[in-house]
């Protein structure tokens, strides 16, 4: 597991061109980043960083069904395999502080999501 991070944060080290075979979500205390990947997968990876300063909870559901749970500490990280055999987006719920969702868009490169107002 810390061969696949590694893994990542090397290849991520040029973020503005970076391209990877998986998702990255970065949680900061105001926005959330999201870097993805350009070709289409029914299984894919995700990694949870969480940049904040507070524990995260949240939840990766697809039309409203619950796919995997994820809690990272303040300063972690979290790897998770995603299956998604439908045509619709996977969706990331931020639950614990409570933020704004994060459709997981392939193809998009980096995208930021703001906070809620």
């Amino acid at each position: 597991m810390n061969f696949v991070f590694l893994f990542l944060m090397i290849s991520l080290s040029g973020f503005s061109e970076a391209k990877t075979e998986s998702f990255v979500i970065q949680i900061f205390d105001r926005n959330i980043s999201v870097l993805s990947p350009e070709n289409k997968r029914t299984i894919f990876s995700v990694l949870v960083e969480n940049r904040s300063l507070s524990d995260q909870v949240g939840k990766f559901i697809v039309q409203g069904k619950i796919l995997k749970f994820v809690s990272i500490k303040s300063g972690g990280s979290e790897p998770v395999e995603i299956e998604n055999k439908t045509n619709e987006s996977v969706i990331f719920v931020p639950v614990s502080p409570a933020f704004q969702e994060v459709e997981l868009v392939f193809g998009k490169k980096v995208y930021e999501i703001p906070s809620k107002k």
